[in-house]
């Protein structure tokens, strides 16, 4: 029977799960680095100078982001009223700010102050951060989002300190503790944009560039997909035709690996691949999700009311292409999911709808891919803005504010969904759980899983538990999935299978930096898929590009250890 008489619903062959340590080689912050950061900023007795704990941050950033904490309280002592503003506070908060105007009004100064403190919790988050436990293998940033997500759920109060001889019970109130949560996101996200900033400047700039040479590869073998699809008869309007053979689900709130396939698919559309209908074949990403973006462009005439793009998906992909005529571009779609959310988009507080944000300029290097901060800081203040946003910025300081692309409404930088790293997991959001339903099936149909930089951690249950589901009850049948395990740098730079992989892993396992060997990750899939059914690199990324030809990235997505009978592959 061929394909296109088989009655199942097409989707992507390969499904790719990329985790932290996918960019940890571009110098995106991993977990280990996010608790050192934390621990040593919420350490008042600690020798260390913000210097030595913000790593990495150029001297104006260092001071733009001290000034930050100082007009959020930092000064100020367990007790202290929040509501007080000290002149040392009022002069940090101007030296942030003076970029806007050198003189501000006194009174707009306090009253952008107590927002941000309202906001931005951090007098109660550096207290709050000493109460989880620190051990060995420390998982600050699992613990404190957990202790948040329990106080929160629960409308209790977290006791910081007892009473004791000479100090008072002090007790964060509930009220507090989604103020000190907003406040841990916006610091982490300070640590992914000074990272970005470092990348788009020059730094690991050869990594980059492989990275972008494998997106590159990638849009091509799409295109060259598109056109076998085409040969083999495959309706234009159908998944058999326009659905990528590849998707991919991240877990990172960053967005480097999507930015790449932005840019690879701009340069693809324009580099004139026709089908033998003589029609422009087109690549797209989809959400998941139907949402709306701010135009990627410096022009003022893209920021008036109205002038916004919606996000690419199958339906419009499926109307294009079933109402195509002679001359109008052919389009193809793969799935891209943010499962946790992402730091480029802003959930609208007043009308609920979600717009996602990626600057105003196109080029891998833009400075302005990431949503602006609470204070201007890592050369990001200067993007194109609305008339309305351009108000906000100067009479009321809030430069983080970008207007909703729906009712017109105020975001801000704490705006963005993310579900944290928590073991208490509440419900998502709406297009959230639109696309944690999509990911689930397209788990339950995908011949071959990737798991790029993600060990699934025995302590992300959610995620463990829809991968058994969805791998194990296929155990045994004609579509058993495959996996391959693309997780550490320190073991040998090949493809790791069966009894040398299993070695490999035994060799390692008991060393204290398993997981830098790709160990736990190796574990974790063969209890999941079977030993047979699993394959390892853990050499690095991006070292497992090679050369990023087209046939590297089909040793990676596609390769021969995977059976492929009854898939659009297998033609």
């Amino acid at each position: 029977m061929s394909l296109q008489d088989d009655k199942r619903l097409i989707w992507s062959e390969t499904l790719v799960f990329i985790g932290a340590g996918a960019t940890a080689s571009l110098g995106m912050p991993q977990t280990n680095e996010q608790t050192e950061f934390f621990r040593n900023l919420a350490d008042e007795n600690a020798a260390k100078s913000l210097k030595e704990v913000a790593k990495n941050f150029e001297p104006e950033d260092l001071r733009r982001l001290e000034d930050f904490l100082t007009l959020l309280g930092n000064e100020k002592k367990k007790g202290d009223s929040w509501l007080e503003i000290t002149p040392s506070e009022r002069e940090a908060a101007k030296r942030a700010y003076q970029n806007i105007s050198p003189t501000i009004d006194d009174a707009v100064l306090e009253a952008r102050i107590l927002e941000l403190r309202h906001a931005y919790d951090w007098l109660a988050l550096k207290q709050i951060i000493p109460v989880c436990p620190k051990s060995h293998q420390d998982n600050l940033i699992r613990d404190l989002y957990t202790l948040l997500d329990k106080k929160i759920n629960a409308k209790q109060s977290i006791k910081v300190c007892a009473v004791s001889e000479g100090h008072d019970e002090i007790v964060i109130e509930n009220s507090r503790l989604r103020g000190a949560y907003s406040c841990a996101i916006c610091l982490t996200v300070f640590l992914f944009a000074k990272a970005w900033k470092n990348l788009a400047n020059g730094k690991n700039a050869d990594k980059l560039k492989q990275y972008e040479a494998f997106a590159n590869s990638l849009a091509r073998l799409m295109q060259k997909e598109g056109g076998r699809f085409e040969k083999c008869g495959y309706p234009l309007n159908s998944r058999a035709f326009y659905l990528f053979s590849y998707s991919m689900v991240s877990f990172n709130f960053e967005t480097v690996i999507m930015w790449l396939l932005f840019n690879a698919h701009k340069a693809a559309n324009h580099s004139g691949f026709y089908l033998s209908t003589g029609q422009e074949l087109n690549l797209w990403l989809d959400f998941g999700f139907n949402t709306k973006s701010r135009k990627v462009s410096k022009k003022d005439l893209d920021r008036n009311p109205g002038k916004f793009s919606y996000s690419f998906n199958e339906t419009v992909a499926f109307r294009q292409n079933e109402c195509s005529v002679p001359g109008s571009p052919i389009n193809r779609v793969g799935k891209f999911y943010f499962a946790h959310g992402s730091s480029n988009w802003r959930e609208c507080p007043v009308c609920g709808r979600m717009m996602y944000y990626l600057g105003d300029e196109w080029g891998v290097n833009s400075l302005h891919l990431n949503p602006p901060l609470p204070v201007p800081i890592f050369d990001n203040d200067d993007f194109n803005r609305t008339e309305c946003e351009k108000e906000w910025r100067t009479k009321k300081l809030q430069t983080d504010a970008l207007e909703c692309v729906s009712c017109g409404s105020k975001t801000f930088a704490n705006s963005a969904p993310m579900i944290m790293q928590t073991l208490i997991k509440g419900p998502p959001t709406s297009f959230l759980e639109e696309v944690q339903r999509d990911i689930r099936v397209s788990l339950e149909k995908a011949r071959h899983i990737v798991l790029f930089g993600y060990q699934l951690p025995p302590d992300d249950a959610l995620w463990i538990q829809t991968f058994s589901e969805a791998v194990r009850c296929r155990k045994g049948s004609t579509d058993a999935p495959y996996c391959t395990v693309i997780v550490g740098h320190k073991g040998p730079q090949k493809w790791l299978y069966g009894d040398e992989m299993r070695e490999y892993a035994e060799k390692h396992r008991c060393e204290k930096d398993a997981a830098e060997y790709g160990v736990c990750a190796i574990d974790n899939a063969v209890s999941i898929f079977d030993e047979k059914h699993v394959r390892a690199y853990c050499g690095g990324i991006p070292q497992v590009f090679n050369q990023s030809t087209e046939q590297d990235v089909k040793e990676i997505l596609y390769p021969d250890f995977v059976e492929w009978k009854g898939t659009r592959l297998n033609i």
